[in-house]
């Protein structure tokens, strides 16, 4: 079949007022039309509310037809807490679907909790982009944090700039990541993190055997978080890759972590990211001689990278 072949033609309503056709009939549905490079990302790819999301369901409804979707990108559109609860209902027991690419879609806390029924009932997602929603603690409370409990198939979470909190945070930890049998990757990165919430992420870290990958960059973390930080990786083997850049760790904290990744310890961690902590100029210095990388005249040892074969340590003045 010719990839300009048309399956599934429907017309959909617009937030303009106006109607598009769309094909429904293969795998990957892109919603975030990018028509004109001359108009703004903004007035591009706001098309789809939530009356267009319960049209796709609607169109497939009349044909009799089960959503094969396998990637749902809906990423700009104002989708809204309306819009979810249809995606809800019309993506409830598909076997197909391994991707759902939220971002910036107006989700607030009754979102959350629709998608969170969904994750439930969904036991073919893989991947779940909830990025820059309104989420507040309160969404991710209840149903969306049983959904994600139930949930056997999740591998990557992205919750960053969700306004999640320390409360939010630790309900996740406390909860839902203690344990869970597939998540490998969770973005909390920009949520208005503080130290405090460390405790819980260090006691979701001893516990969890399946995470691969977490990010808190762009948070307010200090000193005390990153030596709290230190103690909690020392008990978790399974752990590869740690952003915290754009926290305020400060030298003392980026000294602790940096020797945890260089010790017997940390030789799990194949990626730490330090950057922009406030480190400045002579205490990189001084981490460097300390893991005996010094800064000299080879011009591959003044970048922000530091090898150590295939790990990687990212360290800066800033």
């Amino acid at each position: 079949m010719a990839a300009t072949d048309v399956v599934m033609p429907v017309s959909l309503p617009t937030s303009a007022g106006t109607r598009e056709v769309l094909d429904l009939g293969y795998p990957v549905l892109n919603l975030q039309k990018l028509d004109d490079p001359k108009v703004s990302l903004h007035q591009c790819s706001q098309k789809y509310g939530p009356q267009g999301i319960r049209s796709i369901f609607e169109k497939l409804q009349e044909r009799l037809k089960e959503p094969q979707f396998e990637e749902l990108n809906l990423s700009d559109n104002h989708v809204g807490d309306e819009g979810a609860d249809y995606l809800k209902d019309g993506l409830k027991n598909s076997n197909t679907l391994k991707r759902l690419l939220m971002p910036r879609t107006g989700l607030k806390t009754n979102g959350f909790q629709s998608i969170g029924e969904l994750l439930h009932h969904c036991p073919s997602l893989e991947m779940l982009v909830l990025s820059s929603n309104l989420a507040d603690p309160a969404g991710v409370e209840g149903t969306f944090t049983a959904g994600l409990s139930k949930n056997k198939s999740l591998k990557s979470l992205c919750l960053a700039a969700c306004r999640l909190g320390n409360t939010g945070v630790a309900q996740l930890c406390a909860g839902p990541l203690a344990s869970h049998g597939a998540l490998e990757h969770v973005s909390f990165s920009y949520n208005r993190l503080e130290d405090e919430v460390c405790s819980s992420v260090i006691k979701m870290l001893a516990t969890n055997t399946k995470l691969r990958n977490l990010e808190l960059n762009g948070n307010s973390l200090g000193t005390q978080a990153a030596l709290d930080l230190v103690k909690g990786l020392a008990s978790n083997k399974t752990l590869q890759k740690l952003g915290l850049a754009q926290n305020s760790i400060m030298e003392k904290g980026a000294a602790a972590l940096s020797n945890h990744f260089v010790c017997d310890k940390g030789q799990n961690l194949v990626y730490l990211d330090l950057r922009y902590n406030k480190v400045g100029y002579y205490g990189c210095v001084e981490i460097r001689k300390m893991i005996k990388k010094p800064m000299d005249d080879d011009e591959a040892n003044k970048g922000w990278m530091i090898n150590f074969g295939e790990r990687q340590l990212m360290l800066n003045a800033h």
